[in-house]
C-alpha cells in the first residue's frame, strides 16, 4: 500500500524525477561527481535522488542551476494534452511572439514569390 499519494496510478501520472535527472545529466555529459561539487552535496546524496520518483522543487531548482538545463519547462511536456499552459508565463509569451513573425514572415515570402512568378 503506497502511503503517499502523489505516488499512487492515475490517468496522468508524473514522470519519475529521479530518472529524468540521471537522463538529462547523461545526455549533458556530467559525471555525478561534477554535478554534486556544484551542488556542494556528496555523489551518493545525488545518487540517492536518481531514485526518487519526486523531488522537492528547492532541490529540483538547484539541480537546473547546477546543470544549466531548465526542469520546469521540460516537465511541462508531460503534462496531460490539452492542458492549457500559463499564459503569463515568459515562455509562452515569447513562443506567442515567434509564432507571429513566423506567420508575418511566411505573408512576405508569399508576397516575393508571386512578385516573381513562382508558383505556390
Amino acid at each position: 500500500m503506497i502511503n503517499r499519494t502523489y505516488l499512487r496510478k492515475s490517468n496522468h501520472p508524473h514522470p519519475h524525477i529521479g530518472q529524468l535527472v540521471k537522463r538529462v545529466m547523461r545526455d549533458k555529459k556530467l559525471s555525478q561527481a561534477e554535478v554534486a561539487r556544484r551542488m556542494t552535496i556528496s555523489p551518493s546524496s545525488l545518487a540517492n535522488y536518481f531514485k526518487q520518483p519526486s523531488l522537492q522543487f528547492g532541490i529540483l531548482w538547484n539541480l537546473g542551476i547546477a546543470m544549466e538545463y531548465d526542469f520546469l519547462t521540460e516537465l511541462t511536456n508531460y503534462y496531460p494534452p490539452g492542458l492549457v499552459l500559463n499564459p503569463d508565463s515568459k515562455v509562452i509569451a515569447e513562443l506567442d511572439e515567434k509564432t507571429k513573425l513566423i506567420a508575418d514572415l511566411q505573408k512576405e515570402i508569399n508576397i516575393y514569390k508571386s512578385a516573381l512568378g513562382i508558383k505556390q
